[in-house]
């Protein structure tokens, strides 16, 4: 009985953690304040965003493979120590030199954060006999991650409004009770002695790019629905600025992003049963691209609504793809290949997005939205046939480190 205490108790937890994560004050904010507060141009800051990508891509694998080894609790404890330090570097910035700084800070934070949760997830419930119970409890993370961004987002205009750093002050005080959440983690799966970690890593990187060509389209899928969800992410806010909407609102249209995106992942199951996995995955990427679509030819105040066409899409489409994500990992090295997707997709884009600004600051945010996805759709859709091509196979473990 007291084990089964105990995996509930994480998986509260762990529901709890994913809302402190994702209750970002600042993030709504943010273009207004790199714009207003630091006079950037869209250039400098698809630049700086590059270079959040590119150290965070640097992070992601080293990141997962220490979770594995030294444990998911200590790496996210190590995480919420650093995002915290980077929060208090971004209250008192005042040059794009200080930001870089809190950028640096957070890529190797949140890279931490990447995959090790989501690991500790799947282990708990796997140590009871409950992994099919996965999606349902990833979707209630992703849910309540959500509604808390969204809810921290209508506050995030009023808050601006009142002092600009006020956000990141407040943002500093979420970390510091994550942490305290962290620490109250429990049901730690047992680790593996490792002996030679560098054959360790190759048999990782084999077993994804040889020996699992499923779970590699499954990545590489996910890695491009995750570029594709991105572009628009900062362009946003200023996109219904420049339409007319007051800056007012500019919080609950963040807000209302997040509600659909949340929405999206709580009818996936429902509808990955009705439809089945690849139709919902097509029907999720063509939801996508007609929001591209309405986000580049609407002039209307009301123009910023595709964007909840596609933050509903994304939410689809990633529970799903998640799932299958981690039914073809081994458990030992399980954070190591979800850092791998997310190394695709920090690598993918550090590449896109400076090209991204500077498409924004020479042609406007109409001509970028309808350009700017079509190489990207053009990937997805090889990725989708890809995967509907390989046939689903059962996970398979990864070997012995090789003698060296």
């Amino acid at each position: 009985m007291s084990k089964q205490v105990d995996l509930e108790r994480n998986l509260v937890l762990l529901c709890v953690f994913q809302a402190l994560l994702m209750a970002l004050f600042p993030v709504a904010i943010m273009p207004l304040f790199w714009s207003h507060e630091l006079g950037m141009t869209w250039t400098e800051i698809m630049e700086v965003q590059a270079f959040f990508s590119l150290v965070a891509a640097l992070c992601e694998v080293p990141s997962g493979y220490l979770a594995d080894r030294l444990g998911y609790r200590r790496t996210l404890l190590a995480a919420c120590s650093i995002v915290t330090i980077g929060w208090v570097f971004y209250a008192m910035t005042r040059s794009i030199s200080a930001l870089l700084v809190a950028e640096a800070l957070h890529g190797v934070g949140f890279s931490l954060v990447s995959g090790t949760d989501t690991a500790l997830l799947f282990e708990s419930l796997k140590q009871h006999g409950r992994e099919a119970e996965f999606p349902r409890w990833y979707g209630r993370m992703r849910f309540w991650g959500q509604i808390s961004e969204g809810s921290s987002a209508l506050l995030a205009g009023f808050l601006y409004a009142f002092w600009p750093r006020l956000p990141f002050v407040l943002e500093i005080g979420v970390w510091i009770l994550a942490l305290c959440v962290v620490k109250a983690l429990i049901a730690e799966p047992a680790r593996t002695a490792v002996e030679n970690h560098w054959a360790k890593l190759r048999s990782v990187f084999r077993y994804v790019s040889i020996e699992q060509p499923r779970l590699r389209a499954v990545l590489f899928t996910s890695a491009v629905l995750g570029v594709l969800c991105y572009l628009p992410v900062w362009q946003i806010g200023l996109y219904a600025e420049n339409a007319g909407v007051p800056r007012a609102w500019l919080g609950p249209v963040w807000a209302a992003a997040n509600f659909t995106l949340a929405l999206g992942g709580a009818s996936a199951g429902k509808l990955q049963k009705r439809l089945g996995l690849m139709p919902l995955l097509w029907f999720s990427f063509g939801a996508i691209a007609v929001g591209y679509a309405g986000l580049g030819l609407s002039h209307a105040l009301f123009g910023f609504a595709f964007y909840y066409l596609q933050t509903w899409a994304r939410g689809v489409a990633m529970i799903p793809l998640h799932h299958q994500e981690q039914l073809l990992t081994p458990s030992e090295d399980r954070a190591t290949v979800v850092s791998i997707r997310a190394l695709l997709l920090r690598l993918s884009v550090a590449a896109v997005i400076p090209a991204i600004g500077q498409c924004v600051d020479r042609f406007g945010q109409h001509f970028t939205f309808l350009v700017s996805p079509l190489p990207l759709l053009v990937i997805a859709v090889f990725c989708l046939c890809w995967l509907g091509k390989v046939k689903p196979a059962s996970t398979q473990q990864i070997g012995h480190v090789c003698e060296t």
